[in-house]
């Protein structure tokens, strides 16, 4: 049954004011039932007990033969105020004896007295105002009964506003939860699923606009899929039909250039050499996007990692000869295997310690750190060139960025970085950019989860 979220406000505020009154008249009646089983006298019981006691005490010659009720006592004095016979404290004495003489009574306490005349002497009586313990111990150990009503209306009504308000929070919360789970659906890139319903009017109209959303937005994701995969594809077959005519055009200038050519004709085979290379790496580019876009099919295995990490030190040794450029390597905490894709892993590295190399000094130093931390391993990587530009660090990951021209590879037309993150992404890894405070130049770190 679907009910409106003012209603369901309207129904905590009748529990809240149902259960504070409850909280007061249970005490308040438990009070009521003590009293009716003599285990506590209610709050003007003993005022009226005492004053009812005046008049026999006028008139009855001799007063050990009057019972005091609970909480009464009394002070016997002689017309000339001295001390007769008493169940007072000294204190309580003095102020007796002050009352009897002055008539002042201090009335910011709970006892009280009443002043009595007789024939011989003077009796005054001191009660006291409110509830009282018919056990005599129970007054001397226990607060009083007003107070321990009181304490116990309070702790029952915070424990009524305590579950009710947790109550209701956790109602609420159970009916909000298929909107928090659609929200993290979409956020998760997932929008193929089933939404939940809710009984509370608002929050199901909510869940039918989410779901209303969801279903456009998957058609338009879709759509957008089918539209960038059919582009990815003839991407893909654009580049190896271009690899026909190319071959060909590569196999007729190598036999030109074994024929006897004049100067003039050897420049021209030149240039038609060149452009041939440049389209090869085109077209090298374009399979790299296609394949990149739709993702690497990765073939996993067990790596061994100090064999895996020799081979590819041993490449970059070879490439950093021609610059003069220096390797500096740390290692700690060496992993024996590693789950991945060597060749796609190999790539990866490789594509990263070139573009370093390509923007390091000559002569200059490559500094190479490995470490397994936090069950990942990591991979450092740092040149001393110019480093990245901030711009670059936020886009550099992105298919195409271009515009660190300092950082930007001149052969890779802003695939590099992309390339390799989308393989250690693959890989359940992270690629991360920064800048060495050390060398000022940039530095790249590969997580690769162990």
């Amino acid at each position: 049954m679907k009910t409106s979220l003012t209603r369901t406000f309207y129904k905590f505020l009748v529990c809240l004011l149902g259960g504070l009154c409850l909280s007061v008249v249970v005490p308040f009646a438990c009070m009521m039932f003590a009293s009716s089983i003599g285990l506590v006298t209610l709050a003007d019981n003993n005022e009226r007990q005492t004053k009812a006691l005046v008049p026999i005490l006028t008139a009855t010659p001799n007063v050990s033969d009057i019972h005091f009720p609970t909480g009464t006592k009394f002070l016997r004095l002689t017309k000339n105020y001295g001390y007769i016979d008493t169940n007072m404290s000294e204190e309580e004495k003095e102020k007796a004896l002050m009352f009897a003489k002055t008539g002042f009574m201090d009335t910011s306490g709970k006892t009280q007295f009443i002043f009595i005349t007789r024939d011989d002497e003077y009796i005054v009586l001191q009660y006291v105002i409110g509830s009282q313990y018919l056990n005599a111990q129970f007054n001397q150990y226990l607060p009083s009964p007003e107070i321990m009503m009181i304490s116990l209306i309070t702790i029952s009504s915070l424990g009524v506003c305590v579950y009710l308000t947790v109550h209701f929070a956790k109602e609420l919360r159970k009916e909000l939860t298929p909107i928090l789970e659609a929200t993290k659906e979409i956020e998760n890139n997932n929008l193929d699923f089933t939404i939940g319903h809710s009984k509370i009017l608002e929050f199901e109209n909510v869940i039918i606009s989410f779901d209303s959303m969801r279903n456009s937005l998957k058609g338009s994701l879709e759509k957008q899929w089918r539209s960038e995969k059919a582009q990815r594809e003839q991407i893909a077959s654009l580049a190896h039909d271009l690899k026909t005519p190319l071959t060909v055009m590569q196999g007729n200038i190598d036999l030109l250039d074994e024929t006897e050519l004049d100067e003039e004709q050897k420049l021209y085979l030149s240039y038609a050499m060149s452009s041939s290379e440049q389209m090869k790496q085109y077209i090298k580019i374009l399979i790299d996007i296609s394949k990149a876009s739709a993702g690497y099919q990765l073939q996993m295995e067990d790596v061994n990692f100090p064999e895996f990490w020799k081979h590819v030190l041993s490449q970059t040794e070879i490439i950093c000869k021609d610059k003069g450029i220096v390797i500096q390597q740390t290692q700690h905490n060496f992993p024996q295997n590693i789950t991945g894709d060597r060749m796609l892993l190999e790539r990866a590295l490789m594509n990263l310690v070139s573009n370093s190399l390509e923007y390091s000094p000559e002569n200059s130093t490559l500094y190479i750190d490995v470490d397994s931390k936090d069950n990942y391993l990591n991979i450092c990587i740092t040149d001393c060139g110019c480093g990245f530009s901030q711009e670059a660090l936020d886009h550099a990951k992105e298919r195409f960025y271009m515009a660190d021209q300092s950082r930007s590879s001149k052969l890779h037309y802003g695939m590099g970085l992309y390339i390799v993150d989308i393989i250690i992404k693959q890989h359940k890894g992270k690629l991360l950019l920064d800048n060495s405070t050390e060398t000022k130049g940039a530095k790249v770190t590969v997580k690769l989860p162990l």
